[in-house]
């Protein structure tokens, strides 16, 4: 990603990170949770296709459950640490996308199984589907987040801007079901990304501007009144 200069990331305040670690660590939990669960699926599920046994689907079903289980958790428990604006249909994209791997994953695995692949060729396998998701899942949300703010800054696409850079935020509806976000940074252009209404959830903007951004950078419409997190 970039900043507002084209170049790297511009570093933001140390306290903004501090607070950002703190926040995360609230959903390190169940985003253990998610891992742990998946990484079990996945082997038992390796297990189960290479050389069934009731043991093995019974470890698949419970690594599945507490997968999703701390998925959901962990998309919750995500929701007071950043605010995200996706491109329609991200979340069926991203299913689609994981399906696609895990169709893939368990067919190499019932190939291995019956030529009777060897134990060490069958950890790279586990290991290399569980590499794959996890890539596929950073590259998803590079591609598929519009709009982000959290308490480092505001993403823009892929344009980052620190809070300290930020004068104020923008919201305008632009046409039919579309709102364009903005984001006017100090001495540069300002920033805009139009984005689907049916994405957009504006009380929960609205809070995440009051949640993340400092005292004094407002959330406004054209006309310049005020939504959110008024100066003090």
């Amino acid at each position: 990603m970039r900043n507002i200069d084209g170049g790297f990331v511009a570093s933001p305040d140390q306290a903004a990170l501090d607070q950002r670690e703190r926040d995360i660590r609230k959903g390190k939990g169940a985003l253990l949770l998610t891992v742990a669960g998946g990484f079990v699926a996945l082997v038992a599920g390796y297990n189960v296709l290479a050389d069934f046994s009731p043991g093995a689907l019974v470890a698949t079903l419970a690594g599945l459950a507490a997968a999703i289980g701390g998925g959901a958790l962990t998309k919750q428990l995500m929701r007071t640490v950043r605010f995200r604006v996706h491109k329609p249909n991200a979340g069926l994209v991203g299913a689609a996308k994981l399906t696609g791997l895990l169709v893939a994953f368990f067919a190499v695995a019932a190939l291995f199984g019956a030529i009777g692949a060897p134990g060490p060729l069958r950890i790279v396998v586990i290991a290399g589907g569980v590499g794959t998701i996890a890539y596929v899942k950073s590259l998803h949300d590079q591609q598929w987040v519009l709009f982000e703010l959290d308490a480092v800054g505001v993403r823009v696409e892929r344009t980052i801007v620190p809070w300290r850079d930020v004068t104020h935020l923008t919201i305008d509806p632009v046409g039919p079901g579309m709102t364009r976000l903005g984001a006017l940074p100090v001495n540069a252009a300002p920033l805009y990304v139009a984005v689907h209404d049916s994405e957009l959830d504006s009380r929960l903007l609205t809070e995440a501007v009051g949640r993340f951004a400092p005292q004094g950078i407002q959330l406004t419409r054209s006309a310049h009144d005020s939504l959110g997190n008024p100066a003090s």
